[in-house]
């Protein structure tokens, strides 16, 4: 942890609490008081979410960004919240913007972890000093902003409370539900952007459901990963899909038992291809594996959930037609349906339109952009910006985002399909234009493509334009490794518009 000078690696809550009362103690001596702004820039380790609580406890305001969030990113949301502080280290505080602006000119004080920045302060002398009293929050009160993932652009900054974080998405989170939630034998594995709402709601689960013991991961590299599983054997498994794909190649080792004691993996932030689905479910050894995915947005916190079992996964994924179920919505926590993205009218189940969400732990707003908000909250409903179905049995089919929805068909599933029958290391994007068959970019490990297999993997789909071949290593992603669609159409689109509208992206 960047924030912790003795450099422990294991911990328990009272070591925790510990480093969370000094952190407090240095923020406040670095001039962080009740209400202002701090801003939290830096390596994605757990202590992202201590700083955050450091923060919160002295009644002050953080703001979450991950430090994988390009340097032009960063600098319009830290304009726009004009920290006290801003938190970073030494690798972010040297990268410049486009236009040579230095980080530190965008807040009033800066403070580098890892010390040796001229004119920053620096953590070692910040610490030792009295722990001020905690300061408690309202439960309507602005706690925390984090950003959401920006694949279409600059990212917007949610505003959470006490009441949307801790009471409503947390609690949630917090329910003994086996076999699909901890249990006080498990030991869980968590990859995540420790910036992001997720890891503050995990960690209160966490805290009250007590697993044996919990691997914090901040390294996806299967050299890292594989010895500290086959020496602390996992039982559940959280990561997003970039680790996933990072990790698969260890999945498929025969030899290799790293994932042998795994009975659950779980999946948030974007869906996964069924091919990977498929590996980690048979790179178990547990008698009846599953794989958990979440469905839900920054904003709302979780709205459904479905499982796959292993003899699921095992089926190709065009054996299975239609769109992939997401779940059903949580009974007693959120409500959706699917209305006309025109008249906002709800249509007949079975037929595709804008997903809307009603939940309790939807959140107050965006942070100084309340334009943007008020396009998406459709009063107590949310705009996903999804293309959904919904079924006769209440689960929901997700088809496609409405900027990239092409009526009958989606993209989610033909790419999921395409991938399953391509060779290990390829990826598919589809992207829809308005006057033809889609166009999809395959990336592929050396940026070259079988055509043969290529041929074989569309067999029996719609009609889709000539493939443009990348290299894997040139697909653009998130930092949570969603593909920015949007990047690919500037680069081999150049003019072609969209199929759908893009308000609610």
């Amino acid at each position: 942890m960047d924030i912790d000078p003795a450099g422990q690696t294991i911990l328990d809550v009272a070591a925790m609490a510990e480093c969370v009362r000094n952190t407090a103690g240095a923020l406040h001596a670095a001039g962080v008081r009740p209400g202002d702004r701090f801003a939290v820039y830096k390596e994605n380790h757990f202590d992202c979410l201590l700083l955050a609580a450091a923060g919160i406890r002295i009644g002050a305001i953080p703001v979450m960004l991950s430090g994988l969030l390009p340097p032009d990113s960063v600098r319009p949301l830290l304009q726009r919240v004009e920290p006290k502080l801003l938190v970073t280290n030494r690798r972010l505080l040297e990268e410049k913007g486009s236009d040579g602006s230095a980080l530190s000119s965008f807040a009033d004080r800066t403070l580098c972890l890892d010390g040796g920045v001229p004119d920053a302060l620096a953590l070692a002398d910040l610490l030792g000093g009295p722990d001020p009293a905690p300061v408690p929050r309202g439960d309507d009160e602005l706690m925390m902003l984090t950003h959401t993932s920006g694949t279409t652009g600059i990212p917007k900054l949610i505003m959470y409370t006490p009441e949307k974080l801790q009471g409503q998405m947390a609690r949630l989170e917090c329910r003994h539900l086996p076999p699909i939630t901890f249990g006080r034998n498990d030991t869980v594995a968590m990859f995540l952007p420790y910036v992001h709402a997720r890891s503050f709601t995990w960690i209160y689960s966490v805290l009250t459901l007590s697993p044996a013991k919990v691997l914090l991961m901040s390294e996806n590299d299967p050299e890292i990963v594989g010895p500290m599983f086959r020496q602390h054997r996992p039982t559940v498994i959280e990561a997003l899909p970039i680790d996933f794909l990072k990790l698969e190649k260890l999945a498929k080792e025969k030899q290799d038992d790293a994932f042998s004691s795994v009975r659950m993996f779980v999946g948030n932030f974007d869906a996964m291809h069924w091919s990977t689905i498929r590996t980690f479910l048979n790179s178990s050894r547990h008698r009846f594996p599953v794989w958990r995915e979440g469905y839900g947005q920054s904003e709302t916190g979780g709205l459904g959930m479905t499982v796959i079992t292993r003899y699921r996964a095992n089926k190709r994924r065009d054996q299975q037609p239609g769109p992939r179920k997401v779940g059903r919505p949580m009974p007693g926590f959120v409500q959706l349906k699917v209305v006309d993205p025109e008249t906002f009218s709800p249509v007949p189940n079975g037929r595709p339109g804008i997903v809307l969400a009603r939940t309790k732990a939807r959140c107050v707003g965006y942070y100084q952009e309340p334009e943007r908000w008020n396009e998406k909250a459709v009063g107590e409903w949310w705009n996903t910006g999804d293309i959904g179905v919904k079924t006769r049995t209440g689960a929901l089919k997700l088809l496609d985002r409405e900027v990239n929805y092409a009526p009958g068909a989606s993209c989610l599933e033909q790419e999921d399909v395409i991938v399953d029958y391509l060779p290990e290391g390829h990826d598919v994007a589809l992207l829809p234009v308005p006057d033809g068959p889609p166009v999809p970019v395959v990336a592929t490990p050396d940026g070259l493509l079988d055509r043969g297999h290529w041929r074989k993997a569309v067999r029996g789909l719609p009609e889709m334009a000539e493939p443009i071949v990348i290299a894997f290593k040139d697909m653009p992603r998130t930092g949570t490794g969603k593909i920015l669609r949007e990047e690919l159409r500037r680069r081999h689109l150049t003019g072609a518009g969209h199929v759908g509208t893009g308000r609610w992206t």
